[in-house]
């Protein structure tokens, strides 16, 4: 269960990190929160997407209470000429601080005691940080201490899903089945049979092409900004009798290209960059020069598909037996790729059969945008971007953009996610709540590692809602409602139901495949 509205922390978030961290500031939040809250009045309006507004009144009896405590404890620490520390009189204190800073720690105490008191009476499942609505400045400027005054915080909550079970119990969607994908069953065919292949050294001046195999002697070096060879780096950069396959893709970005027409005997200097996700991460991104020299220049003969190459993919299996078991793969690859689809095609169907009214809060969107962004970014350094490629994607400007685009895919995504979660709850699924919190643990160590911070308040709701759709799943059926049969060979009609996983209540969902 997330905890109710707190403000006593979420008064960190609705003020200005530089005035918390001032003398003047910390002091009074240092001070223990008197029986003050009495008469604190909190009205709550609903906000569009699943947001609130607390519209906070506080009295003149909490007003002065605040003040007077604030005077006090700055009084305790204020050094002022002429008066002994907690013994500075009032005006005198006023007039070392100024009443414009006074009254901005007055304001933001008030904030402290007013979130303190609303928790208990509007008990809210909240996502995000609170929002002031206005500068707290701006605000603190038209507060007079020990008079009545009136505020605004606006908070993301957790949204309550208009789903119930007749919605979902005869959805129904239109999932095709893909055909036998011949072109996966040729690729895992030419991979067994290049990793079968027989070796044929090549004689004479004969230069290496494209497909042919080395043996060859590699050293690494630092490279210099002539482009000469600097010192050597780490020994796995290296090695004495490397078999090198010259596959475009197959090593690092550069070094196969720089040894096309290599003879035997020959050594070449190349010059490469490594990637940025290396597995020598004092590397990444390092250009270096490759002093490669090649022994062995050798023809690649793949093998006849028969029952000898079988023999060789595993010892007595025939070739009858090797296609059965490619087909295997393939045809499980293909069922994955169905039961994926279908998925998806019933989670779009559940989140059009929610109302078009229900909205799922910004906090949330973003923060499964920003996760998406994170995504590409990973992409992006995994297919050899460099360090300036990747900074030129990160700003303000292209963060946005990439929001505002990838907006209604992450609304789907969100309202797909509670939605299961939803399902789950009312066929008395539960999620465990251990696993819930180790995942958080999990999570904010990632974060710390990684330098960044860490906002249970947005991924808790996301862990809850992502495990109440894993406790929801596909599962493809002999039989569905007694009336659709398997898949077979001659491409008979399935079905899917959408199942309460590990639950004996379950309820089902059509799939009709076309």
């Amino acid at each position: 269960m997330l905890a109710p509205l707190c403000l006593v922390a979420v008064a960190v978030a609705v003020s200005r990190p530089a005035l918390l961290s001032s003398p003047t500031c910390s002091a009074v939040r240092r001070a223990p929160h008197a029986c003050m809250a009495e008469g604190i009045k909190v009205d709550v309006r609903m906000q569009p997407k699943s947001s609130v507004a607390l519209d906070i009144d506080i009295p003149e009896a909490v007003s002065k209470a605040v003040h007077a405590q604030v005077l006090s404890e700055l009084g305790k620490t204020a050094k002022v000429d002429g008066f002994r520390k907690g013994k500075v009189p009032k005006e005198a204190l006023i007039a070392k601080l100024g009443m414009e800073r006074l009254k901005l720690a007055t304001f933001e105490q008030l904030i402290d005691v007013a979130m303190a008191e609303s928790g208990p009476q509007v008990p809210l499942q909240t996502c995000g940080d609170a929002r002031l609505v206005g500068e707290v400045e701006d605000l603190a400027k038209k507060y007079e201490p020990g008079k009545p005054v009136s505020f605004s915080i606006e908070v993301d909550v957790i949204p309550q899903v208009p789903l119930e079970e007749s919605m979902y119990e005869a959805l129904q969607v239109s999932v095709e089945k893909e055909p036998f994908n011949q072109d996966a069953y040729d690729k895992a065919l030419l991979t067994l049979r290049e990793q079968n292949c027989d070796l044929e050294e090549a004689e004479g001046s004969y230069q290496a092409q494209e497909g042919n195999q080395l043996l060859i002697d590699m050293a690494g070096f630092s490279a210099k900004p002539d482009g000469g060879k600097g010192e050597p780096l780490p020994a796995v950069a290296g090695g004495e009798g490397v078999e090198l396959h010259l596959k475009p893709g197959k090593f690092m970005p550069g070094l196969v290209e720089g040894l096309i027409g290599i003879r035997a005997g020959e050594t070449r200097d190349i010059t490469v960059t490594f990637p940025q996700r290396s597995s020598v991460p004092q590397l990444a991104g390092k250009a270096a020069v490759f002093e490669v020299s090649c022994s062995k220049v050798q023809r690649r003969i793949l093998p006849e598909v028969d029952d000898a190459f079988a023999a060789r993919v595993k010892t007595g299996m025939s070739c009858a037996e090797l296609d059965e078991k490619l087909r295997e793969g393939v045809e499980a690859e293909s069922e994955s790729n169905f039961r994926k689809a279908a998925h998806r095609k019933l989670e779009q169907a559940l989140v059009k059969a929610l109302p078009a009214e229900f909205e799922v809060p910004d906090t949330l969107l973003e923060q499964v945008s920003k996760d998406r962004f994170a995504g590409m970014l990973a992409d992006a350094q995994q297919r050899g971007a460099s360090e300036e490629q990747i900074k030129e994607l990160i700003t303000k400007e292209n963060y946005a953009r990439y929001l505002k685009m990838t907006a209604p895919m992450s609304a789907i995504q969100v309202k797909a996610d509670f939605s299961l979660k939803e399902v789950a709850r009312q066929q008395g699924l539960s999620v465990s709540r251990d696993a819930v919190e180790d995942e958080l643990v999990s999570m904010q160590a990632q974060a710390m590692q990684r330098g960044e911070k860490f906002k249970e308040s947005e991924a808790r709701p996301r862990i809850e809602a992502q495990r109440g759709r894993r406790a929801v799943r596909l599962e493809p059926s002999m039989t569905l409602l007694g009336a659709l049969p398997r898949v077979g060979a001659d491409g008979a009609r399935d079905g899917a139901r959408l199942a309460a996983g590990g639950s004996s209540s379950e309820f089902e969902a059509r799939v009709t495949l076309v």
